[in-house]
């Protein structure tokens, strides 16, 4: 039986590789590896990751070590790595004494390194161009690019920051530029923008629903994923579903 996260192992790795706070937690903790200095995310698969770590006075790159640490359950789909990575690193850092490497925004540099993975990953997400009729499957679900599926939730969760919280809350919690660029905007268009994009977000579920149903192809399972990842993630869902018809069109013609 083929490994169901390794797939995934580039566009993850890329991500995690500049946690390193969280990666040296990981080999502090899970490998009792107390004198790690440095730590790099490498790979991982169903059982767990492996990571990269140096000792004191090894600044050759040649000195790196590794180790296998394992997850606590066996991973069956991509959409519980990331709930497994984030308990595992708040276990290990409330245990090492360490301040949470899981809070503030986004890591720029993480995200960037892992768009630039994703190409390797996209193998892996859409049936191959050249593959017989019979292997393009009908009754699948592919998920949204990562880096859309990214960038999508940061979106939305930063302009509903600012249509829901307070001026109170965001001059607590977020530099003071955050509140001067809410205020530049104006409420009333931050409301506007909150009520269109849901508005989209859930028009464009409607539709994929509709498109399943009238297909025929998918398993009520299917249906409910891409209904529910179309909702997410608007676009980002909707070409990966046109994209299945158009592949499956193809096949019918080669």
């Amino acid at each position: 039986m083929s490994d169901p996260i390794a797939p995934h192992s580039g566009p993850i790795s890329a991500y995690m590789s500049v946690q390193e706070a969280t990666n040296l937690a990981y080999v502090r903790y899970f490998a009792k590896v107390d004198n790690a200095v440095s730590a790099t995310f490498k790979n991982i698969n169903a059982k767990g990751f492996t990571v990269s770590y140096k000792l004191p006075n090894e600044d050759n790159k040649n000195n790196d070590h590794e180790v296998f640490i394992e997850f606590p359950i066996l991973l069956t789909k991509r959409e519980e790595i990331r709930p497994v990575l984030e308990n595992m690193a708040t276990e290990a850092e409330i245990a090492l004494g360490l301040p949470s490497s899981l809070s503030g925004p986004p890591p720029l540099k993480a995200i960037a390194k892992a768009l630039q993975a994703q190409a390797a990953d996209n193998l892996h997400t859409l049936p191959n161009n050249n593959s017989d009729s019979d292997s393009v499957e009908k009754n699948v679900f592919y998920h949204a690019e990562i880096y859309h599926q990214v960038w999508i939730t940061f979106g939305l969760i930063a302009l509903g920051l600012l249509n829901f919280a307070s001026d109170e809350y965001l001059l607590r919690h977020f530099p003071s530029a955050i509140l001067e660029f809410k205020h530049l905007i104006g409420d009333r268009i931050i409301h506007f923008l909150w009520n269109m994009a849901m508005t989209a977000h859930l028009v464009q579920g409607v539709v994929a629903y509709g498109i399943c149903l009238r297909r025929g192809w998918y398993s009520p399972k299917n249906i409910c994923k891409w209904t529910i990842s179309t909702t997410l993630f608007g676009f980002a869902s909707t070409i990966k579903l046109i994209g299945h018809a158009k592949q499956v069109a193809k096949s019918k013609t080669d």
